[in-house]
């Protein structure tokens, strides 16, 4: 599963894709630097609902959340 759309109400809604539909809808993203960015937002209060993990090997991330978070993250370093 690369992207889908899910439609269950509440909070997981819209497109959801794993840690490889990421690195090729953002350029120069690596895999290193998004399970980072994926830990850290798990611990987030703020984010932590934009990523689930039903296993260990397999995630899922809704890009609007990630989106939020990248916007969240230049805005904490002055961007």
């Amino acid at each position: 599963m690369t992207n889908s759309t899910l439609n269950i109400v509440g909070e997981f809604t819209g497109e959801w894709t794993n840690k490889d539909g990421l690195i090729k809808h953002f350029e120069g993203l690596n895999k290193n630097i998004l399970n980072v960015w994926l830990m850290e937002m798990s611990e987030s209060q703020n984010f932590h609902q934009y990523v689930v993990n039903p296993t260990h090997k397999l995630v899922w991330i809704n890009v609007e959340g990630f989106l939020l978070f990248l916007k969240w993250k230049a805005s904490e370093r002055g961007y």
